[in-house]
């Protein structure tokens, strides 16, 4: 993913990304005096709701240095700091949440079992991710995807293989409209969710031309985005 290169015009551009991080804030469940270590926080959407809370100590960090620094701009109530959550050691913490993160893993259960390794006694983490049926639209017209798409009970799956107590979920769905199929992909590209290019210009044109046939209304072209929320403990 290009997210380091595409800092600056990440806030822009993921606009859904940023809608869902307000949800994960309601639904976050903590109390004044909670360590809370936010993974992923990329420019600081969900850091500020988070910090909008008296009383907690917050801990926010990304694998971007680029990220980490406009975050610290944006929200320097947290502390901010560069950690790539996929491959370093997480900070102890009673509250441990992400909002776009865990659908990049490669290998999801490692990974949780990893994180809870870090959740102090009577911790919780709360993690939220796309998942099916999110961007169906455009999988079906375009099928290459730098995401392993799984469904809400492949996921709870691959928690309680981690050894984790699912004790809240929800699965929040959205529809996002964009003047055209190519404003929306230009829209991801600027968010930094692409890496390299997997199919020819020809192609692309083609299922761009296809989508804008298929999906598209007075109100523009459109796409499904789905986010799963799931809460656990130990």
């Amino acid at each position: 993913m290009r997210f380091e290169e595409r800092a600056l015009t990440y806030d822009a551009n993921a606009l859904p990304q940023r809608s869902f991080a307000s949800r994960v804030a309601q639904s976050l469940r903590c109390s004044p005096g909670d360590q809370v270590l936010e993974l992923g926080a990329g420019t600081g959407a969900l850091t500020a709701f988070i910090c909008a809370r008296p009383g907690l100590q917050v801990v926010a960090t990304d694998a971007s240095p680029a990220m980490v620094a406009l975050g610290n701009t944006a929200v320097p109530q947290a502390q901010w700091r560069v950690l790539d959550a996929f491959s370093e050691t997480l900070p102890p913490s009673t509250i441990q949440v992400s909002s776009g993160l865990l659908q990049w893993a490669a290998n999801p259960v490692h990974v949780l079992q990893s994180w809870k390794q870090a959740l102090l006694p009577g911790a919780r983490m709360l993690h939220a991710f796309p998942c099916q049926p999110c961007l169906q639209e455009w999988r079906e017209v375009l099928p290459e995807s730098p995401v392993f798409w799984r469904d809400e009970g492949e996921w709870l799956g691959l928690f309680a293989a981690a050894g984790l107590r699912v004790t809240r979920k929800s699965l929040w769905m959205d529809r996002w409209f964009f003047s055209s199929s190519l404003d929306m992909v230009r829209a991801m590209h600027r968010s930094g969710v692409t890496g390299r290019a997997r199919v020819g210009p020809g192609a692309l044109r083609s299922a761009l031309r296809f989508y804008d046939s298929r999906f598209r209304t007075a109100a523009g072209v459109w796409a499904t985005w789905a986010w799963l929320a799931v809460e656990a403990e130990l």
